[in-house]
């Protein structure tokens, strides 16, 4: 099939996927399209290099038990034929979507994609090449259409991009281009095999359904030529989302006051905003969103609505929080939005760490670090820190507490007996109560001991562990950012 080689070459260079000079990391599954983009890739190499290598990444998902890892082994004798450095992974993709709460699709893609970075890393590629091709992308258009979508969604998959917004590294698809019949033909006829996954033949998921009953469907009752007609939409809706977004990130810095160094709050000039038209106003929201690192995917088009509504409320002081993500204030003319600076990690925000008593114990999640020591009372020690401490630290009857201690965030239940009350107190209504906005309730340090909260780090803690006049020995715990020196 010289023609496709041809055409998957013709590709790469219209779209500068990547150049001689790339290291280039190919996701390969072992399915029909990634095994023939990695023979596509590796054949060029034969004439014209266009990278100065290339490796392949595998992440066995675990999903179809003996079937995934197959999939690996299958993998693993195809670098080898080709003599191409491998790097393969294992994730329990099952059980991270539980703990997550989201669905198996949605827990693939982003532990694919955190691997394939990972991985890109490690070998020094520049970009990584995965196989979507014509077929994905317009079924990737109607599914959007079906489930509801903007200009944006509409242009479908694009051949290449940042693999995140603040990423140097690019993900390019050569066979964006290329229809899944002219793939299954070159397999065939350079006698290639791969794998099949099961999953792709069940009918439960929406995206399955669209594939196997909805286009056909159109096809053969509407129109036959229904997969181009929507790669076409795309074609042309991109072309008009570009020039917006090109418009709109010229329109940011006009209508932007201020962007705070920690990346976590931008401000914008109201007045400005309002004199573009509300598409303008939307994207360039949207660029500050981007901006705060905030996945995209998680707003839907409800919520820049939302958002605009705000902006247009006409009242002096406004505070919205929108999907737990974005905190959206008004302030005379200055629209605020703020991000919980957690809010892009699926994982929890802190995970459980057991604390050192005495000593220090860093918590990487949240780059601060926990001191604790034990200390007599004696020589007005005790009065002092009272004086100067600050609400990241306290002090405790040592005698009261039981080790081993330990840190995390809060669980659904958790209830503790506030310094100075008579009764336990579930720590959602405590939060409540002390009007800790719910998008910073879950980055909340908790400090337990059994299992069980005795100091919401900020706020209060346990009245069962506070210093008496029967107490001889105190425990001191301090919380402190770790600082870096650039």
């Amino acid at each position: 099939m010289l023609q496709l080689r041809k055409q998957v070459a013709g590709v790469i260079r219209e779209y500068d996927l990547f150049s001689a000079n790339d290291r280039v990391l190919i996701g390969v599954s072992g399915g029909p399209d990634s095994v023939a983009l990695l023979s596509l890739i590796h054949n060029t190499s034969r004439t014209d290099p266009p990278y100065s290598e290339i490796f392949i990444a595998h992440l066995n998902h675990s999903i179809r038990g003996a079937e995934s890892d197959e999939d690996e082994r299958f993998v693993t004798a195809l670098a080898e034929r080709y003599g191409v450095p491998l790097i393969t992974e294992k994730r329990d993709i099952v059980e991270i979507a539980r703990e997550r709460k989201i669905s198996l699709e949605e827990a693939a893609r982003d532990e694919r994609y955190k691997f394939f970075e990972s991985a890109a890393e490690k070998t020094g590629a520049s970009v990584i090449a995965v196989g979507h091709n014509a077929d994905d992308n317009a079924e990737t258009i109607l599914h959007r259409i079906i489930r509801g979508t903007g200009i944006t969604g509409v242009s479908g998959i694009r051949p290449k991009r940042k693999l995140t917004s603040k990423s140097t590294i690019s993900l390019v698809r050569p066979l964006l281009f290329t229809w899944r019949k002219d793939i299954t033909a070159y397999l065939e006829e350079e006698n290639l095999s791969f794998r099949v996954d099961s999953t792709n033949i069940e009918t439960d998921k929406l995206r399955n359904r669209i594939r196997l009953e909805l286009i056909p469907h159109l096809e053969e009752n509407y129109n036959a030529k229904i997969k181009k007609s929507l790669a076409m939409l795309g074609e042309t809706a991109l072309q008009n989302s570009d020039y917006l977004e090109a418009k709109a990130k010229a329109l940011f810095d006009d209508v932007l006051i201020n962007i705070e160094a920690s990346l976590e709050t931008i401000v914008l000039d109201i007045n400005r905003l309002r004199e573009s038209p509300q598409i303008l106003q939307q994207m360039i929201i949207k660029e500050a969103i981007v901006r705060l690192d905030i996945p995209l995917k998680k707003l839907s088009n409800r919520n820049y609505k939302e958002i605009l509504n705000t902006l247009n409320s006409g009242k002096t002081v406004v505070n919205s929080v929108v999907k737990e993500y974005l905190n959206v204030r008004v302030e005379g003319n200055e629209l605020h939005l703020s991000k919980n600076r957690y809010c892009a990690d699926e994982t929890p925000v802190l995970s459980e760490t057991e604390i050192k008593v005495p000593g220090e114990t860093e918590l990487v999640d949240m780059n601060c670090r926990v001191k604790t020591e034990v200390r007599e009372i004696k020589n007005g020690f005790l009065e002092e820190f009272k004086q100067n401490k600050t609400s990241y630290e306290e002090v405790v009857d040592f005698n009261k507490v039981s080790t081993p201690l330990s840190v995390r965030t809060r669980k659904p239940g958790d209830r503790f007996q506030p310094l100075g009350s008579r009764g336990l107190k579930k720590i959602k209504d405590f939060f409540i109560d002390n009007k800790v906005p719910v998008m910073e309730r879950d980055t909340v340090p908790i400090v337990t001991m059994n299992g069980e909260p005795i100091w919401i780090v900020g706020f209060r803690i346990d009245d069962r562990i506070r210093v008496s006049e029967e107490t001889t020995n105190l425990l001191v715990m301090k919380f402190e950012m770790i600082t870096t020196n650039k």
